[in-house]
């Protein structure tokens, strides 16, 4: 019987955590979706080569950065702001962090953009000094 009690605990935690929209520490922020690595078809010049954004016709960005594998830059903010679309990142909140170069694609969906996207996009880094202006990839 306490074997069961210990499952279905672990049941509700899981379904609670699931509904309330439970994140693990370093997840991907306001981001769709993020994965190490870069967009289908898109190729790095070298393994030092700053942030990209690619814009696609239906609406949707990912921003590629480049940085720790394990320990990837947390997306807090994207808006279009006149002709430039700024994205804001927030560094890791993981504890233990590579020492690699790698890039991470972040992926935000159409309507998390909210119109049309500019020609030129400024990225952010809270942690940084300046922001990265760089020309928007139409892919």
């Amino acid at each position: 019987m306490p074997r069961m009690r210990v499952l279905l605990a672990a049941t509700l935690l899981a379904i609670t955590c699931v509904l309330a929209s439970c994140a693990s520490p370093g997840g991907p922020g306001i981001t769709d979706s993020r994965a190490l690595g870069v967009p289908e078809g898109v190729q790095l010049g070298g393994p030092t080569e700053g942030p990209f954004v690619v814009a696609y016709d239906d609406g949707s960005v990912d921003v590629v950065t480049q940085g720790s594998g394990s320990c990837p830059p947390t997306a807090s903010a994207i808006e279009i702001e006149a002709d430039l679309l700024v994205v804001t990142f927030e560094p890791s909140t993981n504890d233990v962090c590579t020492a690699d170069i790698a890039p991470t694609t972040h992926s935000f969906s159409a309507d998390r953009v909210g119109g049309d996207v500019p020609d030129t996009a400024r990225i952010i880094y809270s942690s940084e000094d300046a922001p990265i202006d760089v020309d928007v990839i139409r892919g």
